[in-house]
């Protein structure tokens, strides 16, 4: 079973971030399999929270450089976005910054990919709020061929591209996974509904993988209800159009309910919660970090969840 961890919350403001490329060593050192780091490159200063970004956008150190940063420190663990706004980046630069990580960590980029939820962050980035979705979409289908095709010549709606080479190719063939989060589970009856089946249609047609955020105790404690219920439905929409269901992976988060700014140390999901998320054939379970505010904490903090979940 592989384990992982994601991202701390950030610390009262103005704390800094602890350093992501200290945490990965760390991680490493103690046996974690991946470390996932999520992005939002500004923050908005007349905009609503979201969620456990309960006071607005936060405050987190940029993830492409702390991936990279990350991966000369180490050697073995996995770097994964969890997760990249594709909708606020140039898919042909982001395309040429993954393909050099990939290549020179030796192939351990996950790409977990996201639509974000903040209009001002998206359009002052240069995205399409209202069409991020769509711009995620074309940006996954755009990046492929650059890391795939000698040339590749490009006309979708958000890119333009002539033909063009792009080098390193990256070192994980095809490519680096791209894993999706899908929708947001509500009750049982909701694998049945249209926004369901069409979030998980997205992963099937051009996504390698299934990224479910599972947040607080009740959801981490159902959550293997959810993935076999989401298990069950890519294999559906795998039947209609062909594709093999053992080539998507699952990595469902799991995320105590913390929001950003708060220091409280929650409790932790155990190894007997990831042995019941391995059981139903995920490829990882990918734990989230409680917050912390200094080297010496971090490394208190995933000694402790080492000692739990490893």
């Amino acid at each position: 079973m592989r384990i992982g961890i994601a991202r701390p919350p950030t610390p009262p403001h103005p704390i800094p971030d602890v350093d992501g490329a200290i945490i990965a060593k760390i991680a490493e050192d103690l046996g974690f399999e991946s470390v996932f780091y999520g992005e939002h490159p500004i923050t908005p200063v007349n905009e609503s929270g979201h969620k456990v970004h309960s006071a607005g956008v936060p405050f987190f150190q940029d993830t492409l450089v702390m991936l990279a940063r990350a991966s000369g420190m180490t050697s073995r663990i996995k770097l994964g976005s969890g997760v990249f706004l594709l909708a606020e980046h140039h898919a042909v630069m982001l395309a040429k910054q993954l393909a050099s990580l990939d290549f020179y960590s030796k192939g351990r980029l996950i790409l977990g990919v996201g639509y974000g939820w903040s209009r001002i962050e998206c359009e002052v980035m240069g995205g399409n709020f209202d069409r991020r979705v769509a711009q995620t979409r074309e940006s996954i289908q755009l990046m492929k061929k650059l890391w795939t095709q000698e040339i590749t010549e490009f006309h979708g709606e958000f890119y333009k591209v002539p033909p063009v080479y792009l080098y390193p190719k990256p070192m994980t063939k095809p490519w680096p996974p791209f894993l999706l989060p899908g929708p947001r589970w509500e009750n049982e009856e909701s694998f049945e509904s249209e926004k369901m089946v069409k979030g998980f249609k997205r992963i099937v047609d051009y996504a390698d993988g299934w990224y479910p955020y599972l947040l607080g105790a009740d959801q981490i404690g159902n959550g293997t209800e959810q993935i076999i219920k989401g298990r069950r439905l890519i294999e559906r929409l795998c039947g209609e159009t062909g594709r093999d269901p053992k080539d998507i992976q699952i990595s469902p988060l799991l995320r105590s309910e913390i929001h950003d700014g708060d220091l409280t140390m929650p409790d932790l999901p155990t190894r007997d919660i990831a042995l019941r998320y391995a059981d139903c054939g995920v490829e990882r379970v990918v734990v989230s970090m409680p917050t912390v505010v200094s080297e010496d904490n971090a490394r208190e903090v995933l000694e402790v969840m080492a000692e739990r979940l490893l």
